[in-house]
């Protein structure tokens, strides 16, 4: 009797429940970067002494569906510029599947944004320019891969906030949008100064020699 109340004490040890340990750590959702964001690292090409913003537009036939500017579309971020709504770039609706082309050269890079853009791709330009290709069905292109004008660089498509196949189309300079048509045309107005040390900024942000 006295070893079977000896035995039953060590038993109870051996049963006892582990110490907890500590907590597991919380998940929480990654990082979502904006276009803005992306642009603020991409890396840039040099830009030449002398060179100048011209581009081509990325579809060779198209209908304008929305322009530049202040919208009253339910869909399109407020700004306090444009209560209603502000579009960033312009809408050129074609059939899905028509290729769309560079608007110029640069390093191009492919993304995925269910939310907004859908596929879309950014070509960083030299410069301080940036051109942006929105709701794409399929991107066709390497990360950083260098672009010439006219290189195909993905499909029309209808993804990410999209009501019907097009390619929203952005001309940004430092990461801020601007009106793509006068790039488009071939008379764009001067820049501002770029932010120092901006990816591909020329010795002089004017037009003129340095």
């Amino acid at each position: 009797m006295r070893r079977l109340l000896l035995v039953l004490p060590a038993l109870l040890v051996l049963g006892a429940a582990p110490p907890p340990g500590p907590a597991p750590p919380q998940l929480t959702a990654p990082k979502i970067m904006t276009v803005y964001q992306w642009i603020e690292v991409l890396p840039a090409p040099p830009t030449p002494t002398g060179w100048r913003p011209h581009f081509q537009f990325p579809l060779i036939s198209y209908v304008e569906t929305q322009p530049f500017g202040c919208t009253n579309v339910s869909i399109e971020a407020a700004t306090l510029a444009c209560p209603g709504g502000f579009h960033s770039g312009i809408d050129l609706a074609d059939l899905q599947g028509t290729p769309i082309y560079a608007a110029g050269a640069g390093l191009a890079y492919g993304f995925q944004d269910a939310q907004r853009y859908g596929n879309h791709v950014i070509v960083v330009h030299p410069g301080g320019y940036e051109t942006v290709y929105g709701h794409m069905v399929r991107t066709d292109v390497g990360w950083g891969e260098p672009v010439v004008p006219g290189q195909l660089i993905g499909f029309v498509g209808t993804t990410g906030n999209s009501t019907g196949p097009h390619v929203h189309f952005e001309v940004r300079f430092a990461g801020v949008p601007t009106d793509p048509m006068p790039y488009l045309r071939g008379s764009p107005g001067e820049p501002f100064a770029l932010p120092i040390g901006w990816q591909g900024s020329a010795p002089d942000d004017a037009w003129g020699p340095a």
